[in-house]
């Protein structure tokens, strides 16, 4: 008994660090974070970049590692690595191994020679491009005598609506969350004729943002759309994909992701109408938000700016203006274009005020490959 006894005492270390080991995992990193808030932030940045991005803490260094890919295997995580090191703005990406969080092991999609890992501020096999092309199918109805086009793959329809059913004109993204791009967008409401996705890319990731509301992802699988008990057919046989949206509460935060600035400017870049019209429609559809708009910058240092002129065009330099200014004065002009351009387009000024953070608050180093993060604007819901 004695002896057994003994047996027993010598295995339950050896059980416990098996339980340990298997709890360990390889993490690639794209970025470390004191503040918990930085870390969600810069999330949802890489996300907006079309990675599927989340953080935990490192209790060891309690640092927020912010992670595009969990694995058990080595091998796939140097690749992925690798991958976003020569691809992509994260070229300080590096594996972590170890346990984050609760230290749980979580399953999730398995998917130069690994750096040192730095602290700072701031699964599939790889995808193979879809060369097939989804077909927009007329939204007739069975009592129309209009042909309709012979499906050749299968019928899909996207629909979007909030948490109280007010349905909502939007785009969905079916996302390559390993190449960190988009394989098609689809418009709400039209029917779909979708090939077959790759092997890679199935089950298809689905994810809907719109500004003012809180992003949604559905993972589709194209065999099997049924899978998921929200997914229904109509009566064109179509699969119906339908996202409920949270609306964005009094004390949210939310960063415009999709609105950037020319160096130094007060201008946008010709892609941030869609986001910025996005939050016209937020305005609009909610009356009593009232909202303050933060502008930040990239670097501290003083510069020249370029500002608006007197035709106000936000989105090309042709008839701005120049001025010397502090890195305070461009992030107080970059929120009062928001602020003028919600005016421009129906909102009363009274809704709305500007608050400007310059430099104090930077998610990233001046000199990042991610540091246009820096130059953004944050809309906070200060009245729902």
């Amino acid at each position: 008994m004695k002896k057994t006894a003994f047996c027993c005492l010598l295995l339950l270390p050896l059980a416990l660090l098996a339980s340990r080991v298997q709890a360990q995992q390889f993490y690639v990193v794209v970025g470390a974070f004191a503040k918990e808030s930085n870390a969600e932030k810069f999330s949802g940045y890489v996300r907006s970049l079309r990675y599927a991005a989340t953080y935990e803490l490192n209790k060891t260094k309690n640092y927020y590692y912010v992670y595009v890919l969990r694995t058990t295997q080595r091998e796939t995580g140097i690749s992925q690595v690798s991958e976003l090191q020569q691809e992509s703005e994260f070229k300080d990406a590096w594996l972590f191994f170890g346990s984050l969080g609760s230290g749980e092991v979580i399953a999730q999609p398995e998917v130069t020679p690994v750096v040192q890992e730095p602290i700072k501020e701031e699964a599939v096999e790889s995808a193979q491009p879809d060369t097939a092309t989804s077909a927009v199918l007329p939204n007739t109805t069975a009592n129309e005598t209009t042909p309709e086009r012979v499906v050749k793959g299968k019928l899909f329809k996207f629909v979007i609506q909030t948490t109280d059913g007010k349905p909502i004109q939007g785009s969905v993204h079916h996302v390559d969350y390993n190449r960190g791009r988009d394989v098609a967008s689809y418009k709400t409401d039209e029917y779909i004729d979708m090939p077959r996705p790759s092997r890679s890319n199935n089950p298809m990731s689905m994810v809907c943002g719109i500004f003012g509301y809180k992003e949604s992802v559905k993972f589709v699988n194209y065999d099997e759309p049924a899978a998921d008990e929200s997914i229904t057919k109509d009566t064109r046989d179509a699969w119906v994909v339908q996202f409920e949206l949270e609306r964005l509460k009094r004390g949210d935060v939310s960063v415009m992701y999709h609105v950037s600035f020319y160096k130094d400017a007060v201008v946008m870049l010709p892609q941030s109408k869609e986001e910025l019209d996005e939050l016209v429609s937020m305005m609009k559809d909610n009356p009593n938000y009232k909202i303050k708009i933060h502008g930040h910058c990239n670097g501290n240092n003083s510069r020249r700016i370029i500002a608006l002129g007197p035709t106000k065009n936000y989105f090309a330099i042709q008839g701005s203006d120049e001025r010397n200014g502090t890195a305070k004065e461009l992030s107080k002009l970059r929120a009062e274009a928001v602020q003028t351009y919600l005016s421009d387009n129906g909102i009363a000024t009274d809704r709305s005020e500007v608050f400007a953070w310059g430099a104090l608050s930077m998610l990233v180093p001046e000199t990042s490959t991610s540091a246009r993060l820096n130059d953004r604007i944050e809309i906070e819901i200060r009245q729902d």
